[in-house]
């Protein structure tokens, strides 16, 4: 009986949050729009990364990376395994490397660490996001 109590309850949740989501949109202004971007689809803003390194060995300390569509004239900020790699104003279609020695977490092989990207209004790292990308690679 526990079992169908439960099975009742985990599929009128798949059926009735879906329908949430739409109000939720709807009732947020444009400021809020982006956090909730982000925690719905874990992205936000115009452009994307790319790992041109997207499998590496565990002796490697380097990745490669390019974008398309960000802004040029803003501080882009990149942190992999939640270190902070990178915080320049970068070019779309150039390459760029990231030093990832000494991070503890860049070379671990149980999971796909990220490298996340991103963007704020004011160029500081913990101003209001424009821009947030994630994209995952592989420690062979």
């Amino acid at each position: 009986m526990k079992k169908v109590i439960g099975l009742s309850f985990i599929l009128s949740a798949g059926i009735t949050l879906p329908g949430c989501s739409g109000i939720i949109e709807n009732s947020i202004d444009s400021s809020e729009r982006a956090n909730y971007e982000i925690a719905i689809k874990q992205e936000t803003g115009n452009g994307s990364i790319e790992l041109l390194t997207p499998t590496i060995t565990t002796k490697d300390n380097q990745l490669e990376f390019m974008t398309e569509g960000i802004d040029e004239n803003k501080v882009t900020f990149i942190f992999v395994a939640n270190k902070k790699v990178f915080e320049q104003k970068i070019k779309n279609d150039e390459p760029y490397e990231l030093d990832i020695q000494g991070i503890k977490d860049a070379h671990r092989t149980d999971y796909r660490p990220k490298v996340q990207l991103w963007q704020t209004t004011d160029d500081t790292e913990n101003g209001d996001i424009l821009i947030f990308k994630q994209a995952r690679y592989t420690v062979k």
